[in-house]
């Protein structure tokens, strides 16, 4: 795995707003680490966007070692946070183009195979990681004030933790939340 000395967004000209170039080009937040990478995390963040919360994770996770991918599941609307809330718009069959291009990205840009790849979620944002996890065969899933999220077309949020069995973490939120994480990333020895 390569580690690059700088953290960058990758993103799109304001030209590309609400249409996609690609199936699978979301704008990425991309935060790595400060000496080697270890492993990957897809951070997804919540029904109001990439807040301050999304944010804080993916240097949480950088700061211990751990390269933190976040896309931007709003890109199609034109903007990063939403104080209402805007997942209901979000079509799963995009969502999952959006998660397979971060994985993508880390995979073709980065060298960290799925296999050594994480997710966690944030509020709905738990239901799309546990979706991901079973759906890619991720080794760890973690998820910050779980709830379920507005899409009846996929397996209900209890369905899917069900399946995951131990390698998903169900966290409360608040204070610490990441670092609880970080500690069940590294005991999963990813």
């Amino acid at each position: 795995m390569t580690t690059p000395t700088t953290s960058h967004h990758h993103g799109h000209a304001p030209a590309n707003r609400r249409r996609r170039v690609l199936e699978t080009a979301a704008p990425l937040l991309v935060r790595f680490p400060d000496g080697p990478v270890r492993s990957a995390v897809i951070v997804l963040h919540d029904e109001h966007g990439l807040t301050d919360a999304a944010e804080a994770g993916c240097r949480a996770l950088a700061r211990c070692g751990y390269l933190a991918v976040a896309p931007l599941l709003y890109y199609d609307t034109g903007g990063r946070v939403f104080p209402d809330g805007r997942f209901e718009a979000l079509r799963t069959a995009d969502l999952a183009a959006d998660i397979a291009g971060a994985l993508d990205h880390l995979r073709r840009r980065v060298g960290v195979p799925a296999g050594a790849t994480a997710v966690a979620g944030l509020g709905q944002g738990a239901h799309l990681a546990a979706w991901a996890a079973a759906g890619h065969a991720l080794p760890v899933a973690a998820g910050i004030a779980p709830r379920p999220g507005p899409w009846p077309d996929l397996p209900a949020l209890p369905v899917l933790t069900a399946g995951l069995h131990e390698s998903w973490l169900p966290l409360p939120g608040g204070a610490g939340s990441w670092d609880e994480v970080v500690r069940f990333l590294d005991s999963a020895a990813l």
